[in-house]
């Protein structure tokens, strides 16, 4: 499966204040825009070759509640947890073709369904967003995937200044996950992406399983007991000196390499 990683989002009531957060350390991020018919608004930060965080909050809470798109949906059940990381996605050139391959090995695909913004510019940006139905009983979470209205080569032309950042050249390493059933997230992210057995590791947060696929290692946690299968943490590195920010519910580790 040809897929790149796209974005981690975590949900925040004050998406600004994050964004602040990060140029505080020397980080470019910027405002986003609004998502009229989800009733959300969001602020960024790219990093090379094309990976960003979305800090994502609700500003419609009626549009929101009563949106159809299951990334909302989720949204609006994780609000109740409280802020923190929510999802993350990946990239793909042909949502259409992958619909399929995923089909063939037993999923269902939920979409792909339409998505857009207009930016403070007034561009245009749209997008297709392809999901998996549920059927793991809360055990963990599938990610979903993103194809957007232009090529890659053009977004990173135009996205270019906001990849360059003051703290250095940092870049989106890793993504730490609690899972109930560690053998079933495994599997099923093998199945999923083709990838072959994880890499067992220790970091401050315990042992994991690890698994790297279109550029982001995805860290697994055996947990028996946790509110939560969201993701908790992420790792960036090519910043200095090393440091731990705690952020609206999200961890983040940042490093040299």
């Amino acid at each position: 499966m040809n897929v790149a990683f796209d974005h981690l989002v975590h949900l925040t009531e004050h998406p600004e204040q994050a964004k602040d957060s990060f140029e505080q350390l020397g980080f470019t991020a910027i405002h986003g825009g609004r998502h009229l018919s989800w009733g959300t608004y969001n602020a960024l930060c790219y990093f090379a070759p094309l990976s960003y965080i979305e800090w994502i909050g609700i500003a419609d809470e009626q549009t929101a509640n009563t949106c159809q798109n299951p990334l909302i949906a989720q949204l609006v059940a994780d609000r109740q947890e409280g802020n923190g990381f929510s999802q993350f996605a990946f990239r793909t050139d042909d949502i259409q073709q992958l619909a399929a391959q995923l089909k063939s090995k037993g999923f269902t695909p939920i979409g792909p369904l339409p998505g857009g913004r207009q930016r403070d510019d007034g561009k245009l940006l749209t997008w297709s967003m392809l999901f998996l139905e549920n059927d793991i009983n809360g055990a963990f979470r599938y990610p979903f995937f993103i194809q957007w209205g232009d090529r890659d080569d053009v977004r990173v032309k135009e996205l270019a200044p906001l990849m360059r950042h003051p703290i250095g050249s940092p870049s989106l390493s890793s993504i730490s996950i609690y899972t109930l059933d560690i053998d079933r997230a495994i599997s099923g992210y093998r199945r999923l992406f083709d990838l072959p057995d994880p890499n067992v590791g220790h970091d401050e947060a315990g042992t994991y399983a690890g698994l790297t696929v279109g550029g982001v290692t995805l860290r697994f946690y055996q947990a028996d007991e946790t509110p939560s299968t969201r993701p908790f943490a992420c790792r960036i590195i090519g910043s200095k000196p090393q440091r731990r920010l705690e952020l609206a519910g999200g961890t983040y580790i940042f490093s040299e390499s």
